[in-house]
């Protein structure tokens, strides 16, 4: 069985005339009425009752008829998806980030995403960049919510897209005496306990803090590592030490601390999302005009 040969006991079922079948079919009506015998023959079931005045269903036809709308229907709607996935309008998008990024514009674009792209199932995984960086290569993510290290080597594999510079900040218990301050100098910060990232979570965080400071003239006194940004702000509001974080947290715990600018600013970190060149789906790209939007 064909479909070809479905399509024209269809229409002959719908005609019930095998020349205006033909017709319709663009095909001569010897090929109709040959299709329609190769089928009857092949279900050894007779579907039309046939004289020379008129063409009548048989209850068989009558009964494959209904089926074969179904066929066609569905076989109409798979077209229709396959087109809307093609089009990035269905299917699946893996979005990698790690902590922090939920502090920037992530929450509004995957919430804006959805709203545009309803049928497009989204996965969030919460992971470190080094992994993030990994499952990119690996094709196991699709975009990656990161920091932009102006790495040549992830360059020659990977799109970055930078969409926010956060300056470095200063986190101060709401009760410090530099709380108040409009702007503070990093040597004013060098007797002071430090609460800092843990290296092996983020190297380089971790090193520019040390030599920034070390060229302020004094070794960092850290008094606690944590293993995520949030921590941090968490032990910062609980009065263990001062920290530096990225502007974009200025709002967590915003009652117990305050978030003071440095006067010599250290440096501004490029928030950015990144996907490999070979992925090139709509979905993808379509998340990427998103994340522009907001840039």
């Amino acid at each position: 069985m064909e479909l070809q040969q479905l399509k024209y006991f269809a229409e002959v079922a719908n005609q019930l005339h095998f020349g205006r079948a033909a017709e319709r079919l663009h095909a001569s009506q010897q090929t109709v009425s040959h299709q329609i015998g190769l089928l009857e023959a092949e279900l050894n079931l007779k579907l039309f009752k046939r004289t020379t005045r008129k063409v009548e269903l048989t209850l068989a036809g009558e009964a494959l008829l209904e089926e074969v709308k179904l066929v066609f229907m569905h076989l109409q709607r798979g077209v229709d998806e396959a087109i809307r996935a093609e089009g990035g309008r269905r299917g699946k998008l893996t979005i990698g980030y790690f902590g922090i990024m939920l502090y920037s514009i992530l929450p509004s674009v995957v919430r804006l995403y959805r709203e545009q792209y309803p049928d497009v199932e989204i996965v969030m995984q919460e992971m470190d960049s080094f992994l993030l960086e990994e499952k990119l290569l690996q094709g196991e993510i699709d975009i990656g919510f990161s920091v932009y290290l102006n790495d040549k080597h992830s360059e020659q594999s990977m799109n970055w897209l930078t969409y926010s510079l956060e300056p470095i900040v200063i986190a101060l218990p709401k009760h410090h005496h530099l709380a108040a301050r409009d702007e503070i100098h990093l040597s004013d910060l060098a007797k002071e306990p430090f609460v800092v990232l843990n290296r092996n979570d983020s190297p380089m965080m971790f090193d520019a803090f040390v030599l920034f400071c070390r060229q302020a003239g004094f070794s960092p006194n850290i008094v606690q590592e944590a293993a995520s940004d949030q921590a941090v702000i968490g032990l910062v509001a609980a009065g263990v030490g001062v920290a530096f974080v990225l502007n974009c947290m200025n709002k967590l715990f915003e009652n117990d601390i305050s978030y003071i600018p440095l006067a010599e600013p250290m440096f501004e970190v490029e928030l950015a999302i990144c996907w490999l060149h070979s992925n090139r789906t709509a979905q993808v790209e379509q998340f990427a005009d998103v994340v522009r939007h907001f840039s």
